[in-house]
């Protein structure tokens, strides 16, 4: 009786914990892919950093992304190139006071 209640706990903890953290990957994902696309495009060689960002920025809004701040994406050049880098970490509630926190950093080029 004791073992399939444990293991109802632990199937419901282990859910809990998917439907969390998978939104998070997922999003990341699309900041990334949106971010590659635009490089692979050769667009991002020729706009700002204020460009990227508000592309981004209308890119995530369709797509209802919420919550990531823009100013985590960086932008410089090399070669006449655009390299974008993305970095941020985002935190959520688990349980009571146990937080989950997903760090993230990718420079594409």
């Amino acid at each position: 009786m004791y073992g399939i209640l444990m293991m109802l706990v632990m199937i419901t903890l282990f859910f809990s914990f998917a439907l969390k953290v998978g939104p998070i990957y997922i999003d990341h994902n699309m900041i990334t892919g949106i971010a590659q696309e635009l490089i692979d495009n050769g667009q991002a060689d020729n706009m700002t950093l204020t460009e990227v960002r508000t592309t981004v920025s209308n890119n995530l809004r369709i797509n209802q992304v919420q919550g990531f701040d823009l100013d985590n994406i960086r932008m410089r050049r090399e070669n006449d190139q655009a390299i974008i880098m993305i970095a941020y970490e985002t935190r959520i509630e688990l349980v009571a006071n146990l937080d989950i926190v997903a760090t993230f950093d990718e420079t594409l080029q």
